[in-house]
């Protein structure tokens, strides 16, 4: 009998297959449409490490934008526009729009796996598995996002035969405590992201230079916080989205415009911020845990991207001061992140 791992296994490497070839048609015939896909892997594994946030996937798609006039989710685009044209930095008349939809999933671990019965003393195990829809709405020089978010925390999240097909496809330590994870409970929430270029030089096809700065807030019953940051990237033919997915502010801003017109290209980024955590879904449930969520975090990340035709792989690390407030050491993983447009 298939056991959840096995199933969980033949469904990472049917995923990865039915990505490679849509990877390397695309690439090859190039992209006269412009829906957007992204698959991207979180794990703390990439910077040798074991404990805290240790696992994540994300799988996301973005509608063609509102001025495609060839493309059919250009009308999802266009009709979503119009709906929420009341909202500020909602503007169709002179922006571009587009609706975004993902499914992530994520788990946070305790430093020690090896104990069946976790420590008190450290983070409890937790599996968050989440679909959410954002609008955005950009130009060249600001991008506004509005969405919402539905997700369950516990055994129905799979995180937990997640993490054990990854940990033997990686040859690591089993992780045994998973008996005792949070949940189960369904949670969810709204969110809004805000970015604005503050500077900008060089040429296209020159070295170019780009600064600008991100807020964004959620609140939700997993976990609400607001976030303030800058970024500073460098590199020849950047894309139009001028805010990378760095240190977990930005998410799926990522995704509009994230490929530029001209088949090719790369960045280096690196990025700085501050959150403010008012509630945490973690430390309400921990009991009897000894979990107490920090309420102020600084984070960092640095990364790079290479853009091959209607291809983009980046790999960004990222680190966070730590979540616990009677632990301070810190939060950091590392993201290989793939994005199309097909």
């Amino acid at each position: 009998m298939l056991t959840a791992e096995d199933l969980m296994s033949a469904h990472f490497v049917r995923l990865w297959t039915c990505a490679t070839a849509l990877l390397l048609n695309t690439a090859q015939t190039g992209y006269a449409q412009a829906d957007t896909f992204n698959i991207s892997w979180d794990n703390d594994l990439l910077l040798g490490l074991d404990q805290g946030y240790t696992n994540g996937v994300r799988l996301a798609y973005l509608t063609s934008p509102s001025e495609d006039t060839k493309a059919v989710s250009a009308n999802i685009s266009r009709a979503a526009g119009g709906f929420f044209e009341a909202l500020p930095g909602i503007d169709p008349g002179n922006q571009k729009q587009a609706v975004s939809f993902s499914l992530r999933q994520f788990m946070v671990t305790p430093a020690d796996i090896s104990l069946e019965k976790p420590s008190r003393n450290d983070l409890p195990y937790a599996g968050y598995l989440f679909l959410s829809s954002t609008i955005w709405s950009w130009d060249a020089d600001t991008i506004t996002g509005y969405g919402a978010h539905l997700g369950v925390v516990g055994p129905e999240s799979g995180a937990e035969a997640s993490q054990k097909w990854v940990h033997r496809l990686t040859g690591s330590e089993e992780p045994r405590g998973w008996d005792y994870q949070l949940g189960s409970d369904v949670v969810g929430g709204l969110q809004a992201t805000h970015a604005r270029k503050l500077w900008r030089s060089g040429n296209k096809g020159d070295l170019e230079h780009e600064m600008a700065w991100v807020g964004s807030g959620m609140v939700s019953s997993f976990r609400s916080h607001a976030r303030v940051g800058g970024v500073w990237r460098t590199g020849q033919y950047l894309p139009g989205n001028f805010v990378p997915d760095y240190a977990g502010t930005s998410s799926t801003v990522g995704l509009p415009s994230a490929l530029n017109g001209s088949g090719q290209g790369w960045s280096v980024f690196i990025g700085m911020g501050l959150e403010y955590v008012p509630y945490s879904y973690l430390e309400d449930n921990a009991d009897p845990y000894q979990f107490e969520e920090s309420l102020l975090l600084a984070q960092v990340g640095i990364g790079a991207t290479w853009q091959w035709q209607s291809v983009q792989a980046a790999l960004t690390f990222r680190a966070t001061t730590g979540e616990q407030e009677t632990n301070k050491d810190s939060f950091s993983f590392g993201t290989l992140s793939l994005t199309w447009v097909y």
